[in-house]
């Protein structure tokens, strides 16, 4: 294949996967996509919240028992 012959390729190579990713790209960009992905964000910065808080409480308990264990 000579010089020409190669770069069509290519462009025709690059054209495909342009139309075939278009789709996708803008359903990415879309408002009902950013909502979801919000969502998603949200959901794991209540179960990241949940974790701590329930880690912080279960260190308390350990630590008000170790306490009045010693008195």
């Amino acid at each position: 294949m000579n010089e020409n012959g190669t770069l069509r390729y290519l462009g025709e190579a690059y054209d495909s996967v342009r139309h075939s990713v278009e789709p996708i790209w803008v359903a990415l960009n879309s408002d009902v996509a950013m909502q979801a992905y919000l969502l998603l964000a949200a959901m794991a910065l209540i179960a990241y919240g949940v974790v701590a808080i329930s880690r912080t409480l279960r260190e308390t308990a350990l630590a008000i028992r170790g306490a009045v264990r010693r008195f």
